[in-house]
């Protein structure tokens, strides 16, 4: 029995202790419980409070130990489960915090425990039976604003975007300037995929709540998205200036100038963001790739260094340094870092594409078949954005991987952001149907090399053309050629994507033809703003560019026939004859000797001119068994990269042929290179992908070319080549046969001769040649689906 005095003293101390505790002052609170007990021990009320002190002062064991203590002396008190569960919760152990707030409910059903077991049911990853919980205070409160946030937070986290929706109208019928409110009503509506009324709603919810900056980074992304670039660049500055110390925000506005193409301006903001932390890896790499797509290599080597010695399991930095390394030419090095990028990231689809494309340019196959199943399984399921360009030429290629990944590759380009085209000029000259050739390779390049001719064709009386060019002026008499063979030369390198998209949409054109495709460093995706009424797919890309904007593409019945329309969004347009132009008259030096090329001259030489990647393992196989079969032939390659050449004598070692049975040669001005050509008596074409300009290269010096034909526009070029040349003999259907057509030449030296001289007279007689007469071709097609309006 405490003595009166005691109880009385105990009491105050008590009392003392809460006003304390109520006010802040944990440590005076503390002294007061502490003697009150020593007068008074195991005063439960008492006991708990100390206890709950003790645990938000970061005494957790001893703490809690007392709650429970105060707990076990009067088991029903509901305010100490309740006192006990929120302690439990704010140290995230949320499933004792739920039973702790069950406990509490069974003894005291009160809204706010409701509430309570419902949030800590949410937070232990029991969403059902939160929602349930919820839904029964709403039941009960239905205007209880935070239970219908909840409620539509976790349907939105379920993917149950229709129900989220109504619980964020009846969360704004409550509190219509609710900014949580509005955010919902934009995420349920972004899930349903109305980007417009999502939109919207960011806006109410930035209206409601100015100083979250959060909120701003949202509604910039959403802008940018939307093609509003100021706008959403300006919101994106906005949470820049509300949370200047927050590297997220920085982060997320250099992530913004980047996607427009502002380099300069991504730099200066993911600087900012590296300020504040300077060894996060993701700040470097991404502040490294913006150095490197402005060409100051050095600054982006050392960043990608620095995010690698913070993060060497960094999987983004190896990629990115990877690909910096591809466009120095450091094949090898750059071979090194993929590989090491896809080691830590194996299902990675896009690391894979370009590490298997790169051991295909070097010819260092191992592993190939494996990459190249990473790369079709993220094609199939649609994971990244895989350069179509790879696909056509990959192992295991097809048709239809080719279709899926150029689909998926157009599907992201339309997230580009809109621009509107130009006003129109007001007003054409006359009725000529008017034409633009789009193209970065208006100089010494195989596009130009294989049209120029054409172009100079061209009926003026009829056409007028325009040659849209976004490359580099080389300086090339080639670039001089085209210049002068169209009757406007629009320069359009270096200029923001909207202003030239602008400058095309002025001219008013009847047809634009798209000479570059998914190649690299193209722009087809200008094309999306509709910039004439037929859009036409033709000669740079050798498939399908599965982009809704593009109506045509021009084939001819060999290469693409009217049966393989489903692999083409396009609509083929066949050309007589061919579907490639060519030029017969070319500048020529004077041919040298097979001594000035380190050709033996009793050889029998085969040679193959295409780059390296296209040299895959079967067709190279191909190739050595043509060796074994004929032991006084050669083959001649072009010396691509040192690297493959390494690479293929050493496979070919492997395979016991003598290494020195290859001869490589260096690359060489085209008139140098025509007249080499002859050198060879046969040319040995590539496969999935077939070689383009070095067939046409071949045959236009006299050298016959073999051929595999496949199912794929890429792997049909040839054929179609040597069809209407009136060579079709050497189209081979299987590999097998491909081997035993150039074994029978090869043993047949009377037929190679007749071949040969077969070849020769393509250049003077062949319509393959006739650079006029493909013009006559060509405009008979272009009118039928391009008169003009007025016309």
């Amino acid at each position: 029995m405490i003595a009166p005095a005691k109880a009385a003293e105990a009491g105050r101390l008590f009392a003392a202790g809460l006003e304390h505790q109520r006010q802040g002052r944990l440590a005076e609170a503390r002294v007061c419980y502490e003697q009150g007990l020593r007068l008074s021990p195991g005063q439960p009320d008492a006991t708990f409070l100390l206890g709950q002190l003790l645990h938000e002062s970061g005494e957790l064991q001893r703490g809690e130990a007392l709650m429970r203590q105060a707990i076990a002396a009067n088991p029903k008190a509901a305010n100490y489960w309740r006192g006990l569960a929120i302690q439990l919760f704010n140290r995230a152990c949320y499933d004792e915090a739920c039973a702790a707030f069950e406990r509490a409910l069974a003894l005291g059903d009160a809204p706010e425990i409701r509430a309570e077991l419902a949030a800590a049911l949410a937070a232990a990853g029991r969403p059902a039976e939160a929602l349930a919980a919820w839904r029964d205070v709403v039941r009960r409160q239905p205007e209880h604003d935070a239970a219908w946030l909840a409620i539509g937070r976790l349907h939105l986290a379920a993917g149950q975007a229709a129900d989220a929706l109504a619980a964020a109208e009846t969360l704004l019928r409550l509190l219509p300037d609710s900014a949580d409110g509005w955010r919902l009503h934009a995420e349920a509506n972004e899930q349903l995929g109305r980007a417009d009324v999502a939109l919207n709603g960011l806006v109410q919810a930035a209206t409601c709540a100015p100083g979250d900056a959060d909120l701003r980074l949202r509604l910039g992304r959403a802008l940018l998205a939307a093609g509003m670039g100021d706008a959403g660049i300006e919101q994106l500055e906005e949470a820049s200036r509300l949370a200047p110390q927050v590297a997220a925000t920085h982060f997320q506005r250099g992530t913004a100038y980047a996607a427009l193409g502002r380099a300069e301006a991504a730099c200066a903001a993911y600087e900012a963001a590296r300020r504040l932390d300077p060894e996060a890896p993701a700040i470097l790499t991404n502040l490294a790739n913006q150095y490197a797509a402005l060409k100051r290599n050095d600054a982006a080597y050392e960043l990608y260094a620095q995010a690698l010695r913070v993060a060497p399991d960094f999987a983004a930095a190896h990629f990115n340094l990877g690909m910096l390394l591809v466009d120095a030419g450091r094949r090898l090095d750059a071979e090194a870092a993929l590989g090491r990028a896809c080691a830590l990231a194996p299902d990675n689809g896009l690391m894979a594409a370009h590490l298997l494309f790169q051991r295909m340019h070097l010819c260092r196959w191992q592993g190939l078949d494996a990459l190249a199943q990473v790369v079709a399984r993220t094609i199939e399921d649609d994971r990244d954005d895989i350069p179509p360009f790879i696909a056509l030429s990959m192992p295991g290629t097809s048709p239809d991987l080719q279709r899926r990944c150029a689909e998926n590759h157009s599907r992201r380009l339309m997230a580009a952001p809109a621009m509107p085209a130009a006003p129109a000029t007001g007003g054409r000259r006359d009725g000529r149907l008017r034409l633009g050739y789009l193209s970065s390779d208006f100089k010494s390049h195989a596009t130009a090399y294989l049209m120029a001719e054409m172009l100079e064709a061209h009926d003026r009386s009829r056409f007028e053309v325009f040659g849209l060019s976004y490359g580099v002026d080389d300086g090339s008499p080639m670039r001089a050629r085209i210049v002068a063979s169209v009757e406007h030369f629009v320069d359009l390198a270096g200029l923001p994507a909207a202003d030239a998209v602008g400058r095309i949409a002025a001219l008013e054109l009847d047809v634009l033809v798209d000479l570059k495709g998914y190649t690299e460093g193209n722009h087809s995706e200008w094309l999306q703003y509709r910039l004439a009424p037929a859009q036409i797919n033709w000669l740079g890309y050798p498939g399908t560019l599965a982009a809704p904007w593009v109506d045509y593409l021009i084939a001819d019945a060999v290469v693409a026939p009217l049966s393989s329309q489903p692999q083409f969004s396009e609509r083929l347009l066949h050309l007589p004859g061919c579907y490639q132009p060519n030029c017969r008259e070319r500048a020529c030096c004077a041919p040298p000797s097979r001594a000035d090329e380190g050709l033996p001259d009793e050889a029998l030489v085969l040679c193959s001119f295409n780059q390296t990647y296209k040299i895959t393992p079967a067709i190279f196989a191909c190739w050595l068994e043509v060796l074994r079969q004929v032991p006084q032939a050669v083959l001649w390659l072009w010396a691509s990269n040192p690297w493959a050449e390494e690479e293929l004598r050493a496979h070919a070692a492997a395979a016991g042929i003598a290494p020195a049975r290859l001869i490589f040669a260096e690359g060489k001005p085209q008139a140098a290179h025509l007249a080499r050509l002859p050198l060879a008596d046969l040319a040995l074409d590539t496969f999935p992908c077939n070689g383009h300009t070095t067939t046409s290269d071949a045959l236009w010096a006299g050298v016959p070319v073999v051929t595999l034909q496949g199912e794929a526009f890429a792997a049909r070029v040839a054929s179609s080549l040597l069809t209407a040349a009136g060579l079709d003999e050497l189209v081979a259907r299987s590999e097998a046969d491909y081997v035993a057509t150039v074994v029978r030449l090869c043993r047949d030296r009377e037929g190679l001769r007749r071949l040969r001289k077969q070849a020769e007279a393509l250049r003077s007689e062949s319509d393959l040649f006739d650079g006029q007469a493909f013009a006559r071709k060509l405009e008979a097609l272009l009118a039928e689906i391009g008169r003009p309006a007025d016309g």
